[in-house]
């Protein structure tokens, strides 16, 4: 494999979820992050697999060698991380119980981030943490608040390892779907009563369809399976409108 320069990421990077996604306040790094999408000219472009990215050229390494793909820096606007298009659209993994999964509401304008809440209390700033957020209380209400541009939207995120290469460390996936933001608790009552770890697969699905007005939609998305349980992830990436 020919080699390839490496970069850190400065702190105040500012990452998104076709990019690299976003970091999880009070949570450790992961040492590499699934995506469903790439960045293409400020647009999320859709990929064929599993494209992954990480900042340390060892975990791009390994991932390379077990899905396929060679790894490169970044031409999609994350041009301080390596990343890999791999060739699996199925990628067995393993989460760590509950505490694998998380929920938070997000609203974000012009590179500053005004709402952060868990749904019911503020996260953010310090001097609100703790506080009601005001965020209705069903996820409906929600939706419909923030598809009117009053009111903030999903971030889920899911952490887990590589059943094939476990020691590698713990990956994550960020999605904005409110599907999964939906599914989450259902997703959280099979990890409570599974053994830990759980054993999971991350499937990358192609899903198309027809619109009674005779529009052809397609778009990718993650499903997280955990057993017999299916959770349809991020589902935002349209490839037609």
């Amino acid at each position: 494999m020919a080699p390839y320069p490496y970069y850190s990421p400065s702190r105040g990077q500012k990452l998104d979820d076709a990019g690299a996604d976003r970091p999880r306040l009070s949570a450790p790094d992961p040492v590499g992050r699934f995506h469903v999408a790439r960045q293409q000219d400020g647009r999320p472009i859709a990929v064929s697999a599993w494209r992954v990215t990480t900042e340390n050229p060892a975990v791009a390494d390994a991932v390379g060698g077990l899905y396929g793909g060679v790894p490169q820096m970044s031409d999609a606007g994350d041009e301080h991380v390596v990343e890999i298009l791999t060739r699996r659209v199925h990628i067995p993994v393993s989460l760590g119980g509950r505490g694998a999964i998380s929920l938070r509401m997000v609203m974000r304008g012009a590179g500053e981030t005004f709402h952060l809440c868990d749904g019911t209390r503020f996260l953010e700033p310090s001097g609100a943490r703790g506080s009601l957020c005001g965020c209705p209380a069903s996820l409906a209400d929600r939706k419909a608040a923030a598809q009117a541009g009053r009111g903030p939207t999903p971030e889920v995120r899911v952490d887990f390892r590589l059943a094939d290469l476990p020691e590698l460390g713990v990956f994550s996936l960020v999605s904005t779907s409110w599907e999964l933001a939906a599914e989450l608790p259902v997703l959280a009552a099979a990890l409570d009563t599974a053994a830990v770890p759980v054993v999971g697969v991350l499937r990358y699905e192609l899903v198309e369809f027809t619109t009674r007005s005779g529009i052809a939609v397609s778009y990718r998305r993650p499903v997280v399976e955990v057993g017999s349980t299916q959770v349809l992830a991020q589902d935002a990436v349209r490839l037609a409108a």
